[in-house]
Protein backbone atom coordinates (compact mmCIF):
# COMPACT_ATOMS: atom_id res chain seq x y z
CA UNK A 1 0.00 0.00 0.00
CA UNK A 2 1.14 3.89 -0.60
CA UNK A 3 0.89 6.09 1.91
CA UNK A 4 -0.54 10.01 1.09
CA UNK A 5 -0.63 12.65 3.57
CA UNK A 6 -3.26 15.30 2.68
CA UNK A 7 -2.62 17.96 5.80
CA UNK A 8 0.91 19.63 6.09
CA UNK A 9 2.29 22.93 6.65
CA UNK A 10 6.07 24.04 6.48
CA UNK A 11 8.38 26.98 7.65
CA UNK A 12 8.59 30.11 5.08
CA UNK A 13 5.36 29.97 4.17
CA UNK A 14 2.43 29.28 7.18
CA UNK A 15 3.51 31.23 10.01
CA UNK A 16 2.64 28.44 12.56
CA UNK A 17 4.76 25.91 11.23
CA UNK A 18 8.25 25.67 12.23
CA UNK A 19 9.59 22.79 10.15
CA UNK A 20 12.10 23.28 7.47
CA UNK A 21 10.89 21.87 4.08
CA UNK A 22 13.94 19.22 4.50
CA UNK A 23 12.60 18.08 8.19
CA UNK A 24 9.51 17.54 6.58
CA UNK A 25 10.23 15.41 3.94
CA UNK A 26 12.76 13.27 6.24
CA UNK A 27 9.97 13.19 9.02
CA UNK A 28 7.40 11.46 6.36
CA UNK A 29 10.12 9.40 4.41
CA UNK A 30 11.11 7.63 7.28
CA UNK A 31 7.30 7.44 8.17
CA UNK A 32 6.74 5.77 5.08
CA UNK A 33 4.70 8.33 3.23
CA UNK A 34 5.33 7.92 -0.94
CA UNK A 35 3.62 11.09 -1.57
CA UNK A 36 3.27 14.87 0.18
CA UNK A 37 0.25 17.30 -0.39
CA UNK A 38 2.01 20.76 0.42
CA UNK A 39 -1.45 22.70 2.03
CA UNK A 40 0.37 25.93 3.40
CA UNK A 41 -2.15 28.23 4.07
CA UNK A 42 -3.38 31.40 2.35
CA UNK A 43 -4.69 33.40 5.52
CA UNK A 44 -3.95 36.48 7.44
CA UNK A 45 -1.13 35.44 8.88
CA UNK A 46 0.66 34.24 5.64
CA UNK A 47 0.71 38.23 4.33
CA UNK A 48 0.63 39.98 7.47
CA UNK A 49 4.02 41.61 6.31
CA UNK A 50 3.00 41.07 3.23
CA UNK A 51 -0.45 43.13 1.93
CA UNK A 52 1.35 45.44 0.32
CA UNK A 53 2.26 43.15 -2.58
CA UNK A 54 0.56 42.33 -5.44
CA UNK A 55 -1.65 39.57 -5.73
CA UNK A 56 0.71 37.82 -8.25
CA UNK A 57 3.98 38.40 -5.55
CA UNK A 58 1.67 36.82 -3.15
CA UNK A 59 1.40 33.94 -4.90
CA UNK A 60 4.86 33.45 -5.85
CA UNK A 61 5.56 33.72 -1.97
CA UNK A 62 3.18 31.12 -1.16
CA UNK A 63 5.00 29.13 -3.78
CA UNK A 64 8.05 28.72 -2.03
CA UNK A 65 6.76 26.26 0.22
CA UNK A 66 5.90 23.97 -2.55
CA UNK A 67 9.21 24.64 -4.21
CA UNK A 68 10.97 24.13 -1.19
CA UNK A 69 9.60 20.68 -0.46
CA UNK A 70 9.82 19.67 -3.87
CA UNK A 71 13.41 20.48 -3.81
CA UNK A 72 13.79 18.57 -0.38
CA UNK A 73 12.05 15.60 -1.71
CA UNK A 74 13.87 14.82 -4.88
CA UNK A 75 13.08 11.66 -6.23
CA UNK A 76 12.59 10.17 -2.73
CA UNK A 77 8.40 11.59 -2.29
CA UNK A 78 6.05 12.89 -4.95
CA UNK A 79 5.20 16.59 -3.75
CA UNK A 80 1.93 18.30 -5.07
CA UNK A 81 0.61 21.08 -4.62
CA UNK A 82 -2.31 22.29 -2.51
CA UNK A 83 -4.06 25.00 -0.02
CA UNK A 84 -5.75 25.58 3.04
CA UNK A 85 -7.59 28.88 2.97
CA UNK A 86 -9.04 30.88 5.54
CA UNK A 87 -11.79 33.31 4.56
CA UNK A 88 -12.16 36.60 6.25
CA UNK A 89 -14.61 36.54 9.17
CA UNK A 90 -14.85 33.00 9.42
CA UNK A 91 -12.83 30.64 11.51
CA UNK A 92 -12.86 27.99 9.13
CA UNK A 93 -9.97 26.33 7.31
CA UNK A 94 -10.73 24.88 4.13
CA UNK A 95 -8.30 22.68 1.77
CA UNK A 96 -8.37 22.37 -1.87
CA UNK A 97 -7.01 19.64 -3.58
CA UNK A 98 -5.95 19.83 -7.29
CA UNK A 99 -4.14 23.20 -7.20
CA UNK A 100 -1.69 25.00 -9.53
CA UNK A 101 -0.55 28.41 -9.60
CA UNK A 102 -2.25 29.11 -12.60
CA UNK A 103 -5.71 28.56 -11.06
CA UNK A 104 -4.31 30.33 -7.99
CA UNK A 105 -3.64 33.26 -10.26
CA UNK A 106 -6.60 33.69 -11.60
CA UNK A 107 -9.15 33.30 -8.62
CA UNK A 108 -7.61 36.15 -7.46
CA UNK A 109 -7.22 36.63 -3.78
CA UNK A 110 -10.07 33.55 -2.12
CA UNK A 111 -10.00 35.70 1.63
CA UNK A 112 -12.64 38.31 0.55
CA UNK A 113 -14.63 35.43 -0.79
CA UNK A 114 -17.97 33.57 0.70
CA UNK A 115 -17.79 29.40 0.94
CA UNK A 116 -19.99 29.95 -1.86
CA UNK A 117 -18.08 31.95 -4.15
CA UNK A 118 -15.03 29.74 -2.93
CA UNK A 119 -17.26 26.53 -3.83
CA UNK A 120 -17.90 27.72 -7.47
CA UNK A 121 -14.42 28.68 -8.48
CA UNK A 122 -13.14 25.18 -7.33
CA UNK A 123 -15.72 23.17 -8.61
CA UNK A 124 -15.63 24.86 -11.98
CA UNK A 125 -12.29 24.08 -12.32
CA UNK A 126 -12.83 20.19 -11.17
CA UNK A 127 -10.77 20.48 -7.88
CA UNK A 128 -11.72 18.95 -4.56
CA UNK A 129 -13.02 21.59 -1.26
CA UNK A 130 -12.60 20.15 2.03
CA UNK A 131 -13.48 21.58 5.23
CA UNK A 132 -10.73 21.32 7.43
CA UNK A 133 -11.13 19.81 11.35
CA UNK A 134 -14.66 21.12 11.07
CA UNK A 135 -15.43 20.47 14.59
CA UNK A 136 -12.13 21.99 16.53
CA UNK A 137 -13.61 24.76 18.79
CA UNK A 138 -14.83 27.62 17.14
CA UNK A 139 -15.68 26.03 13.98
CA UNK A 140 -18.76 26.73 12.29
CA UNK A 141 -20.28 23.67 10.50
CA UNK A 142 -21.40 25.11 6.77
CA UNK A 143 -24.19 23.38 4.51
CA UNK A 144 -22.86 19.93 2.69
CA UNK A 145 -23.69 21.01 -0.61
CA UNK A 146 -21.15 23.42 -1.00
CA UNK A 147 -18.37 20.92 -0.04
CA UNK A 148 -16.68 18.19 -1.69
CA UNK A 149 -15.82 16.68 1.99
CA UNK A 150 -15.00 17.13 5.66
CA UNK A 151 -11.50 15.84 7.39
CA UNK A 152 -13.28 13.42 9.50
CA UNK A 153 -9.47 12.42 11.29
CA UNK A 154 -6.97 15.12 12.27
CA UNK A 155 -4.07 13.81 13.87
CA UNK A 156 -2.67 17.14 15.23
CA UNK A 157 -1.77 16.55 18.86
CA UNK A 158 -2.13 20.59 19.94
CA UNK A 159 -5.65 20.32 19.07
CA UNK A 160 -8.89 18.68 20.01
CA UNK A 161 -10.50 18.50 16.48
CA UNK A 162 -13.41 16.25 17.84
CA UNK A 163 -12.70 13.60 15.03
CA UNK A 164 -15.68 11.45 16.08
CA UNK A 165 -18.14 13.86 15.96
CA UNK A 166 -16.98 14.58 12.14
CA UNK A 167 -16.76 10.96 11.66
CA UNK A 168 -20.86 10.64 12.89
CA UNK A 169 -21.39 14.08 10.89
CA UNK A 170 -19.72 12.51 7.52
CA UNK A 171 -21.67 9.35 8.29
CA UNK A 172 -25.19 11.04 8.40
CA UNK A 173 -24.74 13.20 5.55
CA UNK A 174 -22.76 11.14 3.11
CA UNK A 175 -20.43 13.20 2.91
CA UNK A 176 -16.45 12.38 1.15
CA UNK A 177 -14.19 11.42 4.07
CA UNK A 178 -10.52 12.88 4.32
CA UNK A 179 -7.86 12.29 7.32
CA UNK A 180 -4.55 14.34 8.12
CA UNK A 181 -1.80 14.63 10.02
CA UNK A 182 -1.89 18.69 10.44
CA UNK A 183 2.28 18.62 10.22
CA UNK A 184 3.24 21.91 11.36
CA UNK A 185 6.90 21.34 13.70
CA UNK A 186 9.74 19.31 13.54
CA UNK A 187 8.81 16.60 16.03
CA UNK A 188 4.99 16.99 15.00
CA UNK A 189 2.81 13.62 14.98
CA UNK A 190 2.38 12.26 11.65
CA UNK A 191 -1.11 9.71 11.83
CA UNK A 192 -2.72 10.68 9.12
CA UNK A 193 -3.53 10.72 5.39
CA UNK A 194 -4.61 8.08 3.02
CA UNK A 195 -3.24 4.63 1.69
CA UNK A 196 -3.93 3.32 -1.55
CA UNK A 197 -3.03 0.06 -3.99
CA UNK A 198 -1.12 2.50 -6.55
CA UNK A 199 1.07 5.61 -5.79
CA UNK A 200 -0.35 8.93 -6.17
CA UNK A 201 2.30 10.86 -8.31
CA UNK A 202 -0.04 14.10 -9.62
CA UNK A 203 -3.05 15.96 -8.88
CA UNK A 204 -5.01 14.04 -11.55
CA UNK A 205 -4.44 10.96 -9.93
CA UNK A 206 -4.94 12.51 -6.28
CA UNK A 207 -8.48 14.12 -7.39
CA UNK A 208 -9.30 10.95 -8.93
CA UNK A 209 -8.48 8.92 -6.13
CA UNK A 210 -10.30 11.14 -3.54
CA UNK A 211 -13.79 11.04 -6.09
CA UNK A 212 -13.69 7.41 -6.16
CA UNK A 213 -13.54 6.57 -2.78
CA UNK A 214 -10.92 3.80 -3.69
CA UNK A 215 -8.54 4.54 -0.75
CA UNK A 216 -8.01 4.02 3.01
CA UNK A 217 -8.49 6.41 6.11
CA UNK A 218 -4.91 6.54 7.79
CA UNK A 219 -6.38 6.86 11.74
CA UNK A 220 -3.24 6.58 13.64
Amino acid sequence: MYRTELHSHSMGVSICAHAVPEVVINRFKAAGYHTLVSTNHINGGTYKDKEELSWEEKIAHFMTGYEGLKKAAGKDIHVLLGCEINLRGCPNDYLVYGVTKEWLLEMGDPRGFSLQELSQHVRESGLLLIQAHPFRYGSHLMKEELLDGIEVYNSHKNHDSHNYLAQLWADTKGLRQTSGSDFHDPEGYIGGGIETEAPITCNEELIRVLRSGEYRLIKE
